[in-house]
């Protein structure tokens, strides 16, 4: 009888054994994907980021009556230059002009920045 006894708590112990291991089994795997997802979604992220950088474009802007230069720059100057009038200067550079005067019914061509597609 005492045999049947040892036999039952031991086979109780194997079957709450069994479930422990099988519950801290569960805890693992669910820890380990959460940690996985939260990985790839950095990963992702950062990836995304790098390649949401801006890039230089060129566009031809016609002068109407009363524009100038700094009108021009609030449309199209934007936080890859330091300020206004280093974007002034560069549309001056492109248009070989020699002062800031403009004169409407020419076109320019003027710099602006926007996101590189991917």
């Amino acid at each position: 009888m005492e045999r049947r006894n040892a036999n039952r708590r031991c086979s109780n112990y194997k079957k709450h054994t069994r479930r422990r291991n099988s519950f801290l089994s569960k805890k693992t795997v669910i820890c380990c994907s959460l940690v996985l997802i939260s990985s790839l979604i950095f990963a992702f992220s950062s990836f995304a980021d790098a390649h949401n950088e801006n890039e230089k474009y060129y566009t031809s802007v016609y002068v109407n009556s009363g524009d100038t230069l700094w009108d021009i720059s609030d449309t199209y100057c934007s936080v890859e230059y330091s300020d206004k009038e280093e974007y002034i200067k560069e549309v001056m550079q492109l248009n070989h002009l020699t002062s800031t005067e403009i004169h409407s019914g020419n076109y320019l061509i003027v710099p602006y920045y926007d996101v590189k597609p991917l």
